[in-house]
This record gives structure tokens, sequence and C-alpha cells, in this order.
């Protein structure tokens, strides 16, 4: 069977999210397909190699397995994916290859599994491979849409995206240095966080409002500089759009991944346009 899952873009609010705060994110029309066949023993294969269940090289596709095996009995499986979300983005390349993971396991093993179990069994597979998430990522893949969290209030976002890559790099580093630099300075983080709070808050009430926006995504970028997660090269980046008139801002961990803005005219060099509220993980045809 293949599964397809959607990747995400955080509009509004990452790292304040995951201590509590509120954050917009939205599925995008980027998929990871994921297809299961029933064998003895296992094996996946990616655009990263070829492995049997190897929690190094594939730590997503691994401990999804491995936690699927812990609820249903599972011998083996033959697990290949391909996707349009590129990795280590802040795209949600790993949510969606846990959620189309734990999709094509069910459907192929015959088990029914409600939306919500998958999202559950999913959000434990990312604490699993990154010690702490919010959850966010796979609730988006498995449920699709736009939505504002933690109250899962849905959301219609009527805007197109501009989205530049800036290179991969790792979510886990980056949780943690946020961490680290809420430990060393609890008050000024946390200061930090209520205003990315805020600024969450006042884009779900204005989200048809482009200037509005734009304004947003410009102070949610300073905010996310004062934490760390922001680099030299992104800073320069974002400064060359400002100067064309574009806000920019980094979705995801930062470090690297991806900046996006709000699509006016024309295109920005090295980018891609995104869609949101894009469909949650569903079965494709063979």
């Amino acid at each position: 069977m293949i599964a397809s899952a959607p990747g995400k873009i955080i509009l509004f609010g990452e790292h304040a999210v995951v201590y509590g705060r509120h954050a917009i994110v939205s599925a995008i029309n980027l998929r990871c397909r994921v297809k299961v066949r029933r064998a003895r023993e296992f094996k996946i294969k990616s655009q990263i190699g070829v492995t049997g269940l190897d929690f190094r090289v594939h730590p997503y596709v691994s401990f999804a397995v491995k936690r699927f095996g812990e609820v249903f009995n599972l011998s083996g499986a033959q697990i290949e994916i391909e996707s349009d979300i590129p990795i280590g983005s802040g795209l949600g390349s790993s949510g969606a290859v846990i959620v189309a993971t734990i999709k094509a396991l069910s459907a192929e093993f015959g088990i029914e599994m409600s939306r919500e179990e998958i999202f559950e069994m999913a959000k434990q597979v990312e604490i699993d491979v990154q010690g702490r998430a919010s959850g966010i990522d796979p609730f988006i893949s498995t449920y699709g849409g736009a939505w504002l969290f933690p109250e899962r209030r849905e959301l219609n976002v009527p805007f197109e995206f501009f989205v530049i890559n800036m290179g991969r790099r790792s979510t886990a580093e980056m949780v943690s240095k946020v961490a680290v630099l809420k430990k060393q300075h609890p008050e000024i983080t946390e200061k930090i966080f209520d205003a990315i709070d805020r600024i969450s808050i006042e884009a779900s009430r204005n989200m048809g409002d482009k200037e509005t926006i734009k304004r947003l995504i410009s102070i949610n970028q300073s905010l996310l500089r004062a934490i760390g997660v922001s680099t030299p090269e992104i800073d320069r980046v974002i400064a060359e759009l400002e100067r064309r008139g574009l806000n920019a801002k980094i979705t995801g961990a930062g470090g690297g991944g991806c900046l996006f803005g709000i699509l006016e005219g024309v295109i920005p060099e090295n980018s891609i346009v995104v869609r949101c509220g894009e469909e949650g993980v569903r079965i494709e045809d063979e």
C-alpha cells in the first residue's frame, strides 16, 4: 500500500510553541509518499540509502516501525520512501514520513487506525528521535488544513507563499540550543516567548489582512534572531528581500532550513511557491 502525507509550514510561533505558547501552522502542497509491502525482514529504501531498521540513518521510519510493532504484531516489511519535501528544511519532512509510514503499515496489514491514533503514535516517534517535540508536525501531516495551536482552531490562510531553502539543519540541535538559552536566561526567554505568543494570536485574528501579516512576519523574525536560531546568511537574505519590499522569516527550527514570505508579483530567485490548507494523510492509488 502507498500512503502520502503533507509537509507543513509554520507561519508563526516556532520554538515558543514547545513551551506552551500559540503557533499557526498549515499543511502545504508538498508530500511524502511511503510504499509498504509485507516481507520476511525489514528493508528501508529512500534517497538517503538502503538499510534495515537503522535508528541512525533512518531514525524516523525505524522508530515508526518500532512503535507500530509494539502495538501490532509485525515481523517484516519492505518500505520505500519518495518525497517532495526537502530533508532538514523546516517543512515537516520528518513528521510527514512518520505519519505516512504508520498509515501505509496499517493499510498493508489490514489494521484500522483513526487519525487521532495515527497522530498520537507519530507524536511519540517524534519524541523518540528529538527528545522533546510539540507534536505539531505529525498533527498537521495527519489532519491537513491550517490551525492555531494549542487549541486546534482551524484557520483559512488566503495567501500563497514563496519559500527559500537555506540548507539542511538539525531540529534537535536548534531545540536544544533554545533550551540552553532558556536555562541560562529564563526571564528574558520567557518574555520573548510571550511576545511570539501575542504575534500568533494577532495573526490568527487578521489572517486576511496582508499588510498586518507582513509586519508580524518581520517582528517574529526579529524575535527568532534574539533566541539565536537565525544565522548571518539568513539575515543577509532577509535584508536583501526587505530592500525589495518583501518581508520574510524562518519557518521551523532555524539554523538553516527555509525562509518564507507572502508571494507578491515576481517569485524571488531560488524559491518555490507553496499553497496552504492541503489535505492530510491519505492512501494513494498504486
